[in-house]
Parts: structure tokens; C-alpha cells; sequence
């Protein structure tokens, strides 16, 4: 009898250790913590699963968890065969919690093949998917995806709507570092892109702190291979080369064909910077090794071949650089994407500086000619584009004048000519050259001033409040006093904001500063009131067309909000105010008026507006 009971105690056990379970969100993302700490691992890691859970959502999760991990390992084919296993049985299923995770990660590995249009369905599936099951932290990484493939598409007004709500979710909201991780990463990519490379780096800084405080490896990789580029991009040489050789130590260390190449190549652009040619050359050829295995992406692979050409072209070594350029533009003869025409542009423009230095100036003429057709089809939309390409015109019409008033070069294209005979065919050259020029004059003009809109519009807004700073505020009340144009100024203070920093932190502060500037602009017109951040915790609005008393009666309906609708540790958040009009003070003496009215309602206890 006591066999039989034991017996029927380890079934129970039994059973009880090896019936399938359904996971739960909090249990994928333990296991994806695990695997990120150790990639290496992964196999063993999600094996543990595979008798513990059968249902579809997790085979999704841990099919997508395996493919990051044999991506970042660099075994191409492996993380594609891995991805495909549940293609078509997703259809089924896709608006799962674990079918939102594949679409998530598979659209980062469609930018990986180059594949950009695939990549922007994938991540709207996976959006879809998040949103269906209310997962608000994943969805967050979805915009944080998002804004990388408008990055990689040139969408960069859609990159910045993506990664602005992302960073103002995570500021806002207590989130896991995973996401947190994936929004500085794309963040870090848009400043950098746009050359904004203070922010960049600033982002970048974060990012790799955050990886290393959490011993995220197969995130922190690629955010140290970020950081790295954003040195590189604003000229911290010797900072972008530190970082590389740490990226290359890593490298070896862990084994990781990827960041071989991302390292060496790395290092080559640092020695290309420094006109230490050989060592560049080297430094390629060692990347180079690697094309087609551990990496992919036909924009990395042109750019590599790209920078190979300058690097012989530097040593005179030009056939050499001609087989390169040959080679990026094969691979973009295949490469159907947005970004075909930039990276066409950058090897036409190469294989014409090269043409010049070998002396074929008919050659360069028509690489030229080419290289200008495409300027004029792409839609020049950011700051970067604007003035990398204003850059290329003029260096195009500097090309141009010297290949017309050199001698030497004169004489060569005279000889390339003469089969035209005829002195009228001679003269139209002369014309189209000339027009040609002309028209990079005036396109150049033109894109210096739109390159100029973009950064006083970045001069005027608070970065943090996202409403106009001190500084237009300034500028524009001295444009209304020089137009005799009278208005109506507030200024306000919030009450006792001092103590919240002190109490809950400047995070808190900052997230009551920014709630309190979107109350405020929504309390005033946009076409004839100007709402500022002042400085600290001030604010100051202007109004045309609207008396003191006016103003005055709009600032006390948002005290009546405010205390419905903003509040710190149950006590509401309260302002005092002063109103003035500028036809009763002098242009020097408003700003101190006006001061001095706030302060009169700070002394007379404070949620006061005196005028």
C-alpha cells in the first residue's frame, strides 16, 4: 500500500514538472534578459522552454529570440532560416503577443538585407500586434523601430513624429531598459544623421552606460558601434578611434564576425581621416573579408568599397579604385530602395573625383553630368541633405571653372572633341557648361538658405517644453515695438517649484514643466499669441489684439484647469502672474513691469495674477 502511494506521489510529480504551461509576457521577457546578458547561451536557454510551453505565441517569441541571437553572433543564413520557420503560420495568429515580437525583430533584420519597403510592413504588423494585446512598453520600441527605418528611408519628418513620442513615453513613464535602450539607440541615429552630433553623442552616452549598468550585450554592441560613429562624424578622432578598438577587442573576445567588420572598417575611416592611407587599406581589406557572410546590407557593403577607392585613389593607386567603384555600383544596380539615390550620388561623385585625377576629363564631364541628373530628382528633405548637397553642387561648379579656364585641361577636352568638327557643336559644350553652372549658383544659394530656416528653427524652441525660448521671445517683442504694434505680456511663475525638484527630482520637475507648457499653449491662439518658456519655471505669454483685462480672464481659467487637472503629491500645481500692456511702458521698462507684478502676487500668497 505505502509502494503504491509512493508511486502515485511521483507521477504527481511528475506531471507537475513536465505538463505544458502557457508562458506569460513577464516570462518572455525574463528569458529575453537572460539571452541578452549571454547570447552565447541562447540555445540552451530557450531549449529549457521547449517542454514547458507549446503554444504558438511562445514558439513566435522564441523563434525571434534565437534569430537576434544567431544575427548578433553573425551567422547569417542560420537568424534567415530561423525567421522563415513561422512565416506563414503567423497569418493565423498575428495579432499575438509573440507574433507583434517577430514582426518586431524581423523587420530589423529586412534592414539588414536592405529590404526597406518589407521592413516598414513588418513593423506596422507588429504595431497592429502590440496594440491589440495594450502593450504600451513594446509599443514603444515599435516606435523606437519606427523611426530607424524612416532614417533609412529619408522619411526624417516621420522619424521625428516616431522618435519624439517614444523619448516623451519614457520620459514620462517608468519603462524596462530594454525599450528605454532601443529609443537612445534611436535617437542617437537621427542626431547623428541630421549631423546634430552633440546630441548625438549625448544619446549615444546614455545608450552605453545603460547597456553596461544592465550587462546587455547583444544590445550594447550595436549602441557602442553608434557611439563610435557619432565620434567619427563630428571629428573626435582620436575618441572614435579609442572606441573602435574597444569595439574590436569585444569583437574577438566573444567571437563576432559583425563587429570584426564594424571595428576594422571603423578604424579605417579614423586612419582615412588622418591620411594614413596604408593603414586604412589594411584596415578595409580585414572588413572586407567579411562581406556577404557576417554582413549583408548593400548600403554598408558600397560604403566599404566607397571608402577602399578613396583610400587607393589618396595613393595614386587608381585602377585599384576603379575595381571598387565598379563593384558598389553592381551592388547598386541591384539595390531597389530609397536610399539607391544617395548612395549613387556619393560613388558617382567618387568616380569622378577619381576620373579627374587620372586625367579622363570628358569622363568625369559625364560622370558629372549624371551625378547632377540624380541631385535633381531627389527631394532634398532635411537639414542634412540640404547641406551635404548645396556642398556637392558647389564642388561640382568648382570643378567646372577649373576644367574650363586650366590650359591643360583645355587641351584635352579640345582633343575629345575634335571628332565633333564643327565649330557650332564646340560652342553649344561651352553653353551647357556654362548654364549647368548657373544653375548650381542658384541652387546652391537656394539650399544654404533653406539649411538656414532649419537652424533658427532649432535656435528658437525649448528643447524640453517644446515652445518658443527666450530668445525668439525677445526678437519678438522687439519686432512688435519697432512695428508700433501695442499687446498685452504675462509672465508667470510657477508656485513652490523649487521644493518639487527638491523633494521628487528634476525628472518630476521636468514632467510637470512640460504638462504645464502643454496646458498653457492650449489656453491661447496660435495665429496671434506667442507662449515662451522664459527660463527655470517662468513662462511669459504675448498677445496681440486682446486688453489686460482679456488676458488676465484666460490666465484665470487656467488656474481654474490646473487644479482639476495637475497636481504634485495631492496638492495642486498653482502659478502666480503679472499683466501689463505695452502702451503703458517703455520697450526697457516692460520686461522689469511686468517682473515686478508677479512678484507682488508671489507676496500676496501666491495662485494671484496682479496687473
Amino acid at each position: 500500500m505505502v509502494k503504491v502511494f509512493l508511486a502515485m506521489v511521483a507521477m504527481f510529480v511528475w506531471l507537475s514538472c513536465f505538463q505544458p504551461v502557457q508562458a506569460s509576457v513577464n516570462d518572455f521577457l525574463e528569458l529575453e534578459q537572460q539571452v541578452l546578458k549571454s547570447p552565447e547561451l541562447h540555445i540552451e536557454l530557450t531549449n529549457r522552454w521547449i517542454n514547458t510551453s507549446n503554444s504558438a505565441d511562445t514558439e513566435f517569441f522564441l523563434s525571434a529570440l534565437s534569430a537576434r541571437a544567431f544575427f548578433f553572433a553573425g551567422h547569417i543564413e542560420r537568424s534567415k532560416k530561423e525567421f522563415s520557420r513561422f512565416s506563414s503560420t503567423l497569418k493565423t495568429q498575428q495579432f499575438s503577443w509573440g507574433a507583434g515580437y517577430w514582426y518586431l525583430y524581423r523587420s530589423f533584420f529586412a534592414i539588414e538585407q536592405g529590404h526597406l519597403d518589407d521592413a516598414k510592413r513588418l513593423v506596422k504588423q507588429s504595431k497592429r500586434a502590440f496594440t491589440h494585446v495594450k502593450d504600451s512598453a513594446m509599443l514603444v520600441r515599435v516606435q523606437a523601430m519606427e523611426a530607424v527605418i524612416s532614417i533609412w528611408r529619408e522619411e526624417y519628418s516621420e522619424a521625428l513624429k516616431s522618435v519624439q513620442a517614444a523619448h516623451a513615453y519614457i520620459m514620462r513613464n517608468d519603462i524596462g531598459d530594454v525599450s528605454k535602450l532601443a529609443v537612445l539607440d534611436s535617437l542617437t541615429a537621427y542626431y547623428s544623421t541630421l549631423k546634430y552630433h552633440r546630441k548625438a553623442i549625448e544619446f549615444a552616452n546614455q545608450a552605453n552606460v545603460l547597456a553596461v549598468q544592465t550587462q546587455n550585450i547583444l544590445d550594447g554592441l550595436p549602441i557602442k558601434y553608434n557611439l563610435c560613429m557619432a565620434l567619427l562624424r563630428s571629428k573626435l578622432v582620436e575618441k572614435a578611434r579609442s572606441c573602435y578598438s574597444d569595439m574590436l577587442v569585444s569583437a574577438k573576445r566573444l567571437a563576432l564576425p559583425r563587429y570584426h567588420f564594424w571595428a576594422n572598417a571603423g578604424l579605417g575611416k579614423v586612419s582615412l581621416l588622418l591620411k594614413e592611407y596604408d593603414e586604412a587599406v589594411d584596415y578595409f581589406l580585414q572588413a572586407k573579408e567579411l562581406e556577404y557572410k557576417a554582413i549583408v546590407n548593400p548600403a554598408h557593403l558600397i560604403v566599404l568599397h566607397n571608402n577602399l577607392a578613396k583610400a587607393l585613389s589618396s595613393m595614386s593607386r587608381y585602377a585599384q579604385a576603379q575595381i571598387h567603384l565598379k563593384e558598389s555600383l553592381s551592388i547598386l544596380d541591384n539595390y531597389q530602395s530609397p536610399l539607391n539615390n544617395r548612395y549613387m550620388r556619393r560613388t558617382l561623385k567618387l568616380k569622378a573625383h577619381v576620373l579627374d585625377l587620372q586625367q579622363d576629363y570628358i569622363g568625369s564631364i559625364a560622370v558629372l553630368n549624371r551625378y547632377i541628373r540624380l541631385l535633381e530628382e531627389n527631394e532634398l528633405a532635411t537639414k542634412e541633405v540640404l547641406e551635404q548637397e548645396a556642398q556637392s553642387f558647389f564642388e561640382a561648379e568648382q570643378h567646372k571653372f577649373k576644367l574650363a579656364l586650366t590650359n591643360e585641361k583645355l587641351k584635352a577636352q579640345a582633343a575629345n572633341l575634335a571628332e565633333l568638327e564643327k565649330e557650332e557643336q564646340l560652342s553649344r559644350a561651352y553653353i551647357f557648361i556654362a548654364v549647368l553652372s548657373c544653375i548650381s549658383i542658384g541652387l546652391f544659394a537656394y539650399l544654404q538658405r533653406k539649411a538656414s530656416l532649419v537652424n533658427r528653427n532649432f535656435a528658437y524652441r525649448d528643447p524640453l517644453t517644446e515652445l518658443f525660448n527666450r530668445r525668439y521671445f525677445q526678437e519678438h517683442i522687439d519686432k512688435l515695438s519697432h512695428q508700433k504694434q501695442s499687446f498685452s505680456l504675462a509672465m508667470l511663475d510657477l508656485d513652490y517649484f523649487k521644493r518639487i525638484n527638491d523633494v521628487s527630482g528634476h525628472d518630476i520637475g521636468d514632467e510637470i514643466l512640460v504638462r504645464f507648457g502643454q496646458h498653457l499653449r492650449s489656453h491661447f491662439r496660435d495665429d496671434a499669441d506667442v507662449v515662451c518658456r522664459y527660463g527655470g519655471e517662468e513662462f511669459v505669454v504675448v498677445c496681440q489684439f486682446m486688453d489686460v483685462s482679456q488676458l488676465t480672464q484666460r490666465l484665470e481659467m487656467l488656474q481654474a484647469v490646473l487644479r482639476e487637472n495637475l497636481s504634485h503629491d495631492s496638492e495642486a500645481v498653482t502659478f502666480s502672474a503679472g499683466v501689463v500692456n505695452s502702451s503703458d511702458y517703455s520697450k526697457d521698462t516692460l520686461i522689469k513691469a511686468v517682473d515686478e507684478l508677479m512678484y507682488r502676487s508671489k507676496k500676496l500668497g501666491r495662485d494671484k495674477i496682479s496687473s
